[in-house]
This record gives structure tokens, C-alpha cells and sequence, in this order.
């Protein structure tokens, strides 16, 4: 179950990273637009940190509480 909880974690910190990464505005070194390309970044970040935040909300409500 840990490597479940690292996976998770992982997830997370990629979306987030992603999202970030994607927020930046400034065109490349060579000086193109990477607009499209950074939000379609943040896309994907989105639905990573969704995923992760889906499988944190499931593992909770399936949890054996005593």
C-alpha cells in the first residue's frame, strides 16, 4: 500500500508542476510562442492532479475504519 500512496504523491506533485510549468508565459529560447504547447502542459496537469485527487477521495471512503 505504500507504493500506492507514492504513486499518488507523485501524481500530485507532477500535476502541480505541470500547472506551474504551463502558467509561465514567455516565449523559448529561440524565441517561438509555446502557448499552445504550455496549455496543453497545464491540461495535462489538471488531469493528473484530478486523478491523484480522485484516488485519495476513494481511498478514504474505502478505508477499514475501526
Amino acid at each position: 500500500m505504500t507504493s500506492f500512496w507514492a504513486a499518488v504523491g507523485v501524481l500530485l506533485v507532477v500535476g502541480i508542476g505541470l500547472i506551474v510549468w504551463g502558467s509561465l508565459t514567455e516565449p523559448d529560447r529561440r524565441g517561438r510562442d509555446v502557448s499552445a504547447r504550455r496549455n496543453r502542459e497545464m491540461q495535462v496537469g489538471a488531469v493528473l492532479v484530478g486523478v491523484s485527487l480522485l484516488a485519495l477521495v476513494i481511498a478514504y471512503l474505502t478505508a477499514d475504519w475501526p
